[in-house]
């Protein structure tokens, strides 16, 4: 990344002042050559404050008000974010700590908000930090585009580039409602093996294919971390995706079908809709998976969720179960239908593990699907486990195959 030296100030649009104000104040400061402290807090990499812009301003004037006391300079970039400087002295490694815990409360400071408190020493980290600001530059520019009815651009620029942000999410949440997202729509089937060697399908699956979608619509963005914003785009993904069965449920009537569900999505408008749509004589055709990352995060609304759909007399599957995890969640105590473990290539190894293989013969087989099937190894373990659900290419190549039964 380039950094915008003195003239390049002339190219800053005039609608990012913030950004503009602050990236002179740095030049001066590093001029000076006077020793300083600056700390970029990413408040919207925080899951409490990226999901409430009222969490997000309580925060900000805490930490206006931690500047003044402590003889700092504030200073609050376009997307929220905030950079705070004090002069370098015998008290300021201290800061660091008493900001975060000022930032947020000490049972609940952890690792992502650890991780959202980036610090640059002046003159040294002049460079580091002029690259930091630049991103700030990005996603105001790539904000002024969204302003005139662009996502779809600001969602290529620069500004995209690397994880998932509270903007990011908020602007392919604006993205799925200007393109067709049936584009990206993908089936794949979940099958049983029968004692004669045949292959049965019994459900199929629906779900938006995130590498197509990423490669056309936001190439530079990462979209598996931070974890809850991955949820949070899934969530957006899931309920899109709801509204459009909702107005075409005959693409999908009287068969038996499978989708993702963020399990915040189960209390939605487009849920409830969608539940409207559907003759109580299909429901028990439709199965949801729920996925691991909403378990761990929130078990309650978890369970909740669960027991609503289950009410609708839908199906429920836990998804995205990882081999190593079975001893360490109790997966006979979810009233779900099925449980979907994950066992592609870099996990077919753990199913050797006699503790994991000892879990999964407890687990009633026929609830257990084994999915991601790209491989002979993990196809070989199931088998000799008594498991008969499976689903992955693996699977689908050995249908297509001319020896099929």
């Amino acid at each position: 990344m380039r950094v915008w030296e003195v003239e390049d100030n002339k190219a800053i649009p005039s609608d990012l002042v913030r950004e503009q104000d602050f990236t002179m104040r740095v030049r001066r400061l590093n001029r000076l050559g006077t020793p300083h402290l600056i700390i970029n807090l990413v408040l919207t990499g925080i899951h409490g404050l990226s999901r409430s812009r009222t969490a997000l301003e309580a925060a900000q004037q805490r930490l206006q008000e931690f500047a003044k006391i402590t003889n700092g300079t504030y200073a609050e970039m376009s997307n929220g974010d905030v950079f705070l400087v004090w002069e370098e002295s015998k008290d300021t490694h201290v800061l660091p700590a008493r900001l975060l815990a000022a930032l947020v409360p000490e049972d609940q400071a952890n690792e992502e908000a650890t991780k959202c408190v980036i610090l640059f020493h002046l003159p040294e980290g002049y460079i580091p930090l002029r690259e930091r600001i630049n991103y700030y530059v990005g996603i105001a520019r790539a904000a002024a585009l969204v302003g005139q009815g662009e996502p779809s651009k600001a969602l290529k620029s620069e500004a995209a580039r690397g994880p998932l942000t509270a903007w990011s999410v908020d602007q392919i949440e604006k993205l799925l409602n200007e393109i067709e997202l049936r584009r990206y729509v993908r089936t794949q089937s979940i099958h049983e093996y029968r004692p004669d060697g045949s292959w049965q399908p019994m459900w199929e699956e629906y779900f938006v294919s995130f590498e197509d979608l990423k490669r056309e619509q936001f190439p530079k963005l990462d979209l598996v971390a931070p974890e809850h914003l991955f949820l949070a785009l899934c969530r957006a993904l899931d309920q899109t995706l709801l509204a459009e069965l909702t107005e075409h449920f005959e693409t999908i009537a009287k068969r038996r079908v499978f989708f993702n569900l963020a399990v915040s999505s189960v209390t939605s408008a487009v849920f409830a809709r969608f539940c409207r749509g559907v003759p109580k004589d299909q429901r028990s055709l439709i199965g949801f998976e729920l996925h691991r990352g909403d378990l761990l995060q929130d078990f309650s609304l978890t369970l909740s969720s669960m027991m609503t759909l289950h009410r609708e007399n839908f199906k429920v599957a836990l998804d995205g179960i990882t081999p190593d995890m079975v001893n360490y969640l109790n997966l006979g105590a979810f009233e779900a239908d099925f449980v979907k473990i994950d066992v592609s290539k870099d996990r077919a190894d753990q199913l050797q593990d006699p503790a994991i293989r000892d879990t999964l013969t407890r687990i009633p087989k026929e609830k257990l699907i084994f999915f991601h099937c790209d491989n002979d190894r993990a196809l070989a373990a199931g088998l000799s486990m008594g498991i008969s659900k499976f689903q992955g290419w693996l699977i689908d190549d050995a249908i297509h195959t001319p020896d099929h039964h």
